[in-house]
């Protein structure tokens, strides 16, 4: 019974993927802030406290995600998709990018005093299209593909925020300080990209190996945000 046992253990050591320590690090981003985007829609202009005062820079960090993408020789079971939390703040979601895995299910919060009628342009079927009334909740999952798609209000365009379908179970968003922290990264080679607004940064991919210890790492963004496309 006792090498029966020892058997068991011995089997399931095997067949458990072998889990390294976490992949962390800083951005390194370039020097000058990214222009502000146009507001999209009629009748809207971009809101500033003060109108004479100087516009405020636009901060990246919100915008930015980074995923680790497995090498062809990485393998590993996936875990299941988790949910997300996405907190509507008045006129603003609390994080404007907001990551979530394939099969994930988004859950938005209304935290403000409004009552907005939320969209998915391009997806007319995603949203159930009704007010979403202050503290009430609405939950959808995004999809089967990665890429990015966006959530507005019907009647104030300024509301908006995007959702961005990870085909990766690993990512993260960086810290109010550029840091970030990836935990419990399968061993293997991974591919190391940096997602910023609409579409994946125009950048080196960086290629790292995962073994037994923490790996550090400083990611430099390029100038000008220049983004690839909103797909994989």
């Amino acid at each position: 019974m006792h090498l029966r046992s020892l058997c068991a253990a011995a089997v399931l050591v095997m067949a458990s993927p072998a889990v390294a320590g976490p992949v962390s690090g800083k951005l390194e981003l370039p020097p000058g802030a990214p222009d502000r985007p146009p507001v999209r829609g009629k009748a809207f202009i971009d809101r500033t406290p003060n109108p004479l005062a100087p516009v405020r820079q636009v901060d990246p960090l919100p915008l930015i995600i980074i995923a680790l993408e497995p090498a062809p020789t990485t393998t590993f079971p996936p875990p299941p998709p988790a949910a997300v939390i996405w907190d509507l703040l008045g006129e603003s979601f609390a994080r404007p990018v907001l990551p979530v895995r394939i099969g994930g299910e988004v859950l938005i919060r209304n935290k403000g005093r409004s009552s907005p009628v939320l969209v998915a342009p391009g997806k007319p079927d995603l949203l159930i299209k009704k007010p979403l009334n202050p503290t009430a909740e609405m939950a959808f999952i995004p999809g089967k593909e990665p890429g990015a798609i966006q959530i507005t209000d019907e009647s104030a365009p300024h509301l908006r925020g995007r959702v961005v379908v990870m085909a990766s179970p690993f990512f993260t968003t960086p810290t109010a300080k550029g840091e970030f922290e990836i935990a419990n990264v399968p061993e293997g080679d991974w591919v190391v990209k940096v997602w910023y607004d609409t579409g994946w940064l125009d950048r080196p991919d960086d290629k790292i190996t995962v073994g037994e210890k923490r790996l550090e790492l400083t990611l430099k963004l390029p100038a000008r945000w220049p983004v690839k496309s909103d797909k994989k």
